[in-house]
């Protein structure tokens, strides 16, 4: 079964019966990412060592109650996240299943185990999981470009200030505009200057490819990039690169005062998060897309942070 995009998500399993554990893992192992242990003190440490989407969980444990994990992890989405929780039990007491649901339980599974109910049940699971992310996603796509909204690139740059911070790496931040795009719009109509900046997201997806970068459209005509562990010199290649793939596309552009073609210009900064917050990075980048501009346009203005005044 598992997602359209071949991600297998990471199911734990909480069962101290070893022939259960056995019966789940060999239906379960292809299409899923497994993790067994076998009772409630090891399962509390997996959760907090990393995420799981789903956690397949017996009530009766040796050291505590299944359903006293399931308390803990739904009243505490900041700590494990979201995650879909199964109970797998033998016990027949309707009170126990109501506990279970009150406490946000998605769905039961009765003991002795069938491999096939079990399958069902866990990828329904994975099917309701994958049509959350996809709903979560279209918040933060732009509908024109397909590819992350300023929602998103806020939410990614704090991600990524903190992880830098914690492993003392730089962070590269570029802001784009294309050049005189008011004038393209009133020249070629706005479908042409739709077209445009769809042309500008598709050389930002072939260019910035690596794993821990990301790119949005930032408003109107503007994008951004974050290059993540990329020192000044790094980004500088990189976008230059860019600047001249776009240009190589030769879009008539007859309201440009700089080229026959559509150009954009950019600011890009550089430093290593420390106590500056994430807004003073982009009050500087801001300013060195104003300064690319001012300078002829059509270029790469870029500079390691240098002390402003703090904005956050």
């Amino acid at each position: 079964m598992q997602t359209s995009n071949n991600y297998k998500y990471r199911i734990l399993v909480v069962e101290d019966d070893i022939a259960n554990r056995q019966i789940v893992a060999e239906k379960l192992q292809e299409d899923y990412q497994l993790t067994l242990v076998d009772n409630k003190a090891d399962a509390m440490d997996a959760l907090l060592k990393q995420q799981f989407e789903i956690v397949l969980l017996d009530i009766g444990l040796p050291d505590g109650s299944g359903l006293d994990i399931c308390r803990e992890v739904k009243a505490n989405h900041d700590v494990y996240g979201e995650i879909n929780i199964v109970f797998m039990t033998g016990r027949d007491k309707p009170a126990d299943e109501i506990e279970g649901i009150r406490l946000g339980a998605n769905d039961y599974i009765s003991k002795p185990i069938n491999v096939s109910v079990l399958k069902a049940r866990v990828d329904l699971q994975a099917q309701l999981i994958r049509k959350t992310e996809l709903l979560a996603n279209l918040a933060r796509i732009d509908g024109l470009t397909e590819i992350p909204n300023r929602r998103a690139f806020d939410d990614y740059l704090e991600k990524s200030w903190s992880h830098a911070r914690r492993i003392s790496a730089p962070i590269s931040l570029a802001m784009l505009d294309i050049d005189f795009f008011k004038q393209y719009n009133d020249i070629y109509g706005h479908p042409a200057g739709d077209e445009c900046l769809k042309a500008l997201a598709n050389c930002l997806r072939n260019n910035i490819k690596r794993g821990a970068d990301h790119i949005a459209r930032y408003g109107g005509e503007e994008f951004a990039v974050i290059l993540f562990d990329c020192d000044l010199q790094q980004a500088n290649t990189i976008l230059n690169e860019l600047l001249a793939d776009f240009a190589n596309l030769c879009i008539p552009h007859a309201g440009s005062s700089v080229a026959d073609f559509a150009t954009f210009s950019c600011g890009v900064c550089t430093l290593f998060p420390e106590d500056q917050g994430t807004q003073a990075l982009l009050t500087a980048t801001d300013k060195l897309l104003y300064e690319a501009k001012s300078e002829g346009r059509n270029r790469v203005k870029g500079e390691y942070f240098h002390n402003i005044e703090r904005q956050d």
